[in-house]
């Protein structure tokens, strides 16, 4: 029995370092890097899977709900600025001779859409902006992201799953449509309507303007956002 004991104070202390290890993965597991079309970047991001029954926040054919440094987030849809970029005119001639014109850059990104019909879940404590995304916001690779891990996630009903996983291959096969797509003034009305909900309840939620401008952050938010850009390319 003391031989036992002591086997058992010897191996103690690389178990608990073994289960302090799969604890890191596991927890890092679930932080997906997303990017918006927009060309918003959310690195460590978490999909927010309910635990309460009759919650409104799984994901589902709507869209998707995320968590930011364990709080809500609401994304602020910024208006991407085209900018002109130069294209070779191919005339089907090789002689060895390009043209070159210059030409906007076609930008696909969409604006907000609010709904007063899919407020934030309750449990949350945000009654305000929508918080839930659209997966068409996103790029292809983020799609590819945010398929695996709502297809692996075991808590995650099967019916919310099925429904989610369709609505991203829609958005991942879906042709542009210009009709929806961001304006200056559909930015600036979401974001006046944001800036203002988002100032009420800043202990309950993560703004995505505040990594742009982590000046507008909280206290609590600002070392570490502005460590985040300085170690950015």
């Amino acid at each position: 029995m003391g031989a036992r004991v002591l086997h058992w104070y010897m191996i103690r202390p690389s178990l608990l370092i073994s289960f302090f290890v799969l604890s890191l993965f596991v927890h890092a597991a679930d932080e997906l890097k997303l990017k918006f079309k927009d060309g918003a970047i959310l690195s460590g991001a978490r999909i927010y899977v309910p635990a309460v029954a009759h919650s409104t926040g799984n994901p589902d054919g709507r869209g998707v709900i995320l968590m930011y440094h364990d709080k809500l987030y609401i994304h602020h849809f910024p208006y991407r600025q085209p900018r002109k970029v130069i294209r070779v005119i191919d005339d089907d001639v090789d002689n060895g001779i390009y043209k070159t014109a210059a030409a906007m850059e076609e930008l696909e990104h969409y604006r907000p859409h609010s709904s007063t019909l899919d407020p934030s879940p309750r449990e949350l404590f945000y009654s305000c902006t929508p918080s839930r995304i659209a997966f068409f916001h996103f790029d292809q690779p983020s799609l590819n992201v945010l398929s695996r891990s709502i297809a692996k996630h075991s808590r995650i009903s099967r019916a919310h799953k099925q429904a989610a996983l369709k609505a991203i291959q829609n958005a991942y096969h879906a042709n542009p449509n210009p009709a929806y797509y961001n304006t200056p003034l559909h930015s600036q009305i979401w974001q006046r309507e944001a800036d203002r909900d988002v100032a009420r309840y800043q202990n309950k939620v993560f703004y995505g303007k505040w990594i742009d401008q982590p000046e507008l952050a909280p206290v609590t938010f600002r070392k570490l956002l502005s460590a985040r850009r300085k170690r950015a390319p």
